[in-house]
């Protein structure tokens, strides 16, 4: 049996933990669809997309109840595009995996197939792939411009009049949508990994430069969507700290009284309905805003103002807490000809469009998800009164195959309730065993479960760890009082503190302006983390291993920019 490589570094970004069948279920399918469309579109023939039907299928699996990439799988679909052996690199990159490997597709051609067949084929290739990436800026605005139409019809549905058959048709109906259309994000995602990884090839080349990721950040005249929650949060709480009639009631009241004020007795304050809009624009972009079982802002805007309140209270500045312009370092493009400067330039402009553009349809991403989770609650709440499920929260313990065939009647209550404790006494059994970022195996999933069920993790004693710079200021040591969450808390005190936490997703995006610097265990050189940490200018380290075990919150920690080591304990 040939070895399988399952890796989350990144994945772990957008599915922290201990993820629900129905999410995986949903986001398999997604991928599935969307990674199909792309092929067509970068001019795979149909022939070899349904000979690889496997592949698509599996490019993420469930191990553990937490989600993978299946990376040969990965490597088996860029091996489909031009330029596999420099694309393999970039993807590497792209995905945030710390260890290389030399996949070989297997496949062995003679001359006549090498130089007449496969050789026109990848020309023409190359050549759709070229006019993709140059109106690539037209493709993504006329795909914003279809997504919002599309969505906000089906936004203005009143999901609860209608009935599960009819949920149903509205989810498969917006999933077929809108899945084949993803194939322009993409499209722009591969213009991401391959002119990130040309950047990086050629900084290092040309310029002796080994972190080209600090410079790609966006022109002044650009925004990156990414940072509009965090931004508009500091807005609003300086709002509030201005009107003495809101400061006091955010601050001597609890979050349940202060929502149900502004309901009532401030409903036509300005402040309050600047806060109705920001929940109705980004109330679904919540930490783990792509786990259909998470709870968003628009579900509890309570959580929101206890948030805010957490800010209020703090009386400080928070604004000061974003880098400034001047700190960044520039770039030196001595002992480089008129054509490499010129060359470079390019480059890197294409890079920061590329990520801005990813943001952008990354946010209309979190409006699916969102939307999707909206209609399967609705789904959860008709089985509930139909007294086909326990609660309507039970919903996400089944696949959508199992939520169609309850649906349909094939399944009854017992099977149903029988398999969702099954899954719920083994989601609590997992949440407490730490899986490994990578799994190298020759076993079958299930056995490889079994394994880590039984295996005892040991501690290591360390006071020193690294990790690799993702973001920094004009200073090679930055010190703080260290913030350690495994989650995301909005009641934590993050004022000024340095963030120590698992991974991130866009919707930490609102702590990240008032932070004073960033470590994450998970993530690359193009997570969110350093994407939004470059564009305020926050230092932040990426890939620090252990770091939520090894480093105690509210103690004092030191981050070395020149070498990427934590000091910490001492």
């Amino acid at each position: 049996m040939s070895k399988n490589i399952y890796d989350n570094s990144n994945l772990a970004e957008s599915y922290s933990g201990i993820t629900t069948p129905l999410t995986f279920s949903f986001a398999r399918y997604v991928y599935q669809e969307v990674y199909k469309s792309f092929c067509q579109m970068m001019g795979v023939s149909q022939g070899t997309i349904k000979a690889n039907d496997d592949m698509f299928r599996q490019m993420v699996v469930f191990i553990g109840h937490r989600m993978y990439y299946d990376l040969i799988n990965w490597y088996r679909l860029i091996s489909f595009l031009p330029g596999y052996k420099f694309n393999r690199r970039f993807l590497e990159k792209m995905l945030g995996v710390q260890k290389e490997h030399d996949h070989d597709n297997g496949q062995r051609y003679g001359f006549w197939q090498r130089y007449f067949i496969d050789l026109s084929v990848m020309i023409w290739q190359f050549v759709k792939m070229i006019f993709t990436f140059i109106f690539m800026g037209v493709l993504v605005n006329n795909f914003n411009k279809k997504f919002d139409q599309i969505f906000e019809q089906s936004d203005k549905l009143d999901l609860k009049s209608f009935d599960l058959k009819r949920l149903r048709r509205i989810y498969l109906s917006l999933v077929k949508d809108l899945t084949t259309r993803w194939k322009v994000p993409i499209a722009n995602d591969l213009a991401v990994m391959i002119s990130t990884g040309i950047a990086d090839k050629l900084f290092k080349k040309w310029l002796q430069e080994d972190n080209v990721y600090n410079h790609l950040r966006m022109q002044s005249h650009s925004s990156l969507i990414s940072l509009d929650p965090g931004l508009e949060v500091i807005k609003i709480s300086q709002k509030i700290k201005a009107d003495s009639d809101l400061r006091e009631l955010f601050k001597n009241s609890d979050e349940n009284f202060v929502w149900d004020k502004l309901n009532s007795q401030f409903q036509d304050n300005k402040v309050s309905q600047i806060i109705f809009q920001y929940l109705k624009k980004f109330g679904s972009r919540s930490p783990n805003e792509l786990k259909l079982e998470a709870i968003t802002l628009q579900e509890s805007p309570q959580v929101f103002v206890s948030f805010l309140q957490k800010i209020v209270v703090s009386d400080r500045n928070n604004s000061n807490h974003v880098g400034s312009a001047g700190n960044i370092q520039t770039l030196d493009y001595k002992n480089c000809s008129v054509f490499k400067k010129a060359l470079l330039k390019f480059i890197v402009k294409w890079s920061v469009n590329s990520i801005r553009r990813r943001e952008e349809t990354r946010f209309k991403r979190t409006l699916i998800f969102g939307f999707a989770r909206r209609v399967f609650l609705e789904m959860g709440d008709r089985l509930s009164q139909q007294n086909l499920l326990k609660s309507q929260r039970d919903i996400f313990y089944l696949k959508i195959g199992e939520i169609f065939s309850l649906i349909d009647k094939k399944m009854n209550r017992e099977q149903v309730e029988k398999l969702i404790n099954q899954r719920q006494i083994a989601g609590d059994a997992w949440r407490e065993i730490d899986l490994p970022r990578r799994i190298e195996t020759r076993k079958a999933i299930c056995e490889k479960e079994k394994e880590f069920l039984h295996k005892i993790s040991h501690s290591v004693d360390k006071t020193s760890l690294s990790g690799s710079v993702a973001s920094r200021i004009d200073q090679d040591i930055v010190s703080g009082t260290a913030l350690v969450l495994t989650d995301f808390d909005p009641k934590a005190d993050y004022v000024n503190k340095i963030l120590v936490t698992r991974q991130t997703d866009p919707g930490w995006s609102i702590v990240f302006p008032l932070v004073k610097g960033i470590v994450v265990e998970r993530g690359g050189m193009l997570s969110h983390a350093a994407i939004v940490a470059r564009e305020l200018q926050i230092p932040c380290l990426v890939g620090v291993d252990k770091a939520t075990k090894m480093i105690k919150n509210d103690t004092n920690i030191s981050l070395n920019f020149s070498n990427g080591e934590i000091i910490y304990g001492q």
